[in-house]
């Protein structure tokens, strides 16, 4: 029996009859044969591998995103290299890698800081790259994000729509592609009913938990009137919020009304009212897009993933 009929059996090859088939893995399980995962994925031209690159480790953000991912990379047979770059220097090299053709079959980023188009659209001929969350100006890759826009709009609309008119919005850091994009949602609605958000209402965590502690706690110490309402553009910092104030005895949504984004999986927990984003799927389908372009299809794919309000307790709202 030839080598190459051997091989097709193997690599679940169509041309080979059934018969043929059954007498090669008998033979195969007599010798208690193992094929080399290097020499196949190196005949075949592939390493049945997806990298992943996230720009720092820590956030259920990107564990939930992750967990979307390796779901269809399995489905499809596919291993994930998963690294988390420091900084931009090591961005570059992690990318630069990468792009070499001979590490991974696809690439999959998100909000990464750096942002040359040139070597993306140099490294997409040889190894395809998914965008999520952020597209890069100037290069021509698929991406998935969310509707960052739509999502801050409902919010805002929400607490408004209860009857609030000091509202102070809790935002991530000036130029994160997801904060500024909901700040301006928030800020156009409410100018756009005649409600003016004052800058002195306007604050910037880096959407942590302790951030948005520490920003509620200079109110008490700096002696500010505490909002009517407070919207948290991400629900963690909203927790970090409601925690500083219940230690100095305010109330939500009695005296103070909040609101977050993301709908955590300790958002339901405390009754936080909040946009539902699908942080999963997303992952889902940055890794369904990979797997098309590796299999060859050549479409670049823009995808908005929908967000939804979810209305609970600490809006005003009662919840059920």
């Amino acid at each position: 029996m030839s080598t190459a009929t051997i091989s097709r059996v193997l690599n679940d090859s169509p041309l080979v009859t059934e018969p043929t088939r059954r007498r090669v893995l008998k033979a195969v399980e007599a010798l208690a044969y193992r094929p080399s995962h290097a020499a196949r994925t190196l005949a075949r031209r592939c390493t049945d591998t997806l990298g992943v690159v996230f720009p720092r480790i820590g956030s259920g953000f990107y564990t939930e995103i992750l967990q979307g991912i390796d779901e269809i990379a399995a489905a499809h047979g596919f291993h994930l290299v998963t690294a988390f770059a420091h900084g931009l220097r090591d961005e570059k090299e992690l990318m630069t890698q990468f792009m070499r053709g001979d590490r991974v079959d696809a690439a999959i980023l998100l909000n990464l800081d750096f942002r040359d188009p040139s070597l993306f659209q140099l490294g997409t001929q040889h190894v395809p790259v998914v965008l999520i969350d952020e597209p890069i100006p100037g290069a021509d890759l698929s991406v998935v994000e969310i509707d960052n826009r739509g999502g801050a709009e409902a919010a805002m609309m929400h607490l408004l729509g209860h009857g609030y008119r000091d509202i102070a919005v809790i935002a991530g850091p000036p130029g994160n592609y997801d904060s500024d994009a909901r700040l301006e949602s928030c800020l156009t609605v409410a100018n756009r009913i005649g409600v003016t958000i004052p800058e002195e209402r306007l604050f910037f965590g880096n959407f942590t938990s302790e951030s948005g502690e520490t920003i509620a706690q200079q109110w008490f110490d700096e002696g500010r009137p505490i909002p009517r309402a407070i919207l948290a553009l991400n629900d963690v910092m909203a927790l970090g919020v409601m925690e500083t104030l219940r230690a100095h005895g305010l109330r939500v949504p009695e005296d103070v009304a909040l609101a977050g984004m993301d709908d955590c999986e300790a958002a339901s927990y405390v009754g936080l009212t909040t946009v539902h984003v699908p942080i999963r799927d997303m992952g889902r389908e940055a890794c369904r897009i990979a797997v098309a372009h590796i299999k060859g299809a050549l479409t670049v794919e823009k995808r908005v993933m929908p967000t939804q309000l979810i209305t609970r307790r600490t809006c005003g709202c009662s919840e059920g």
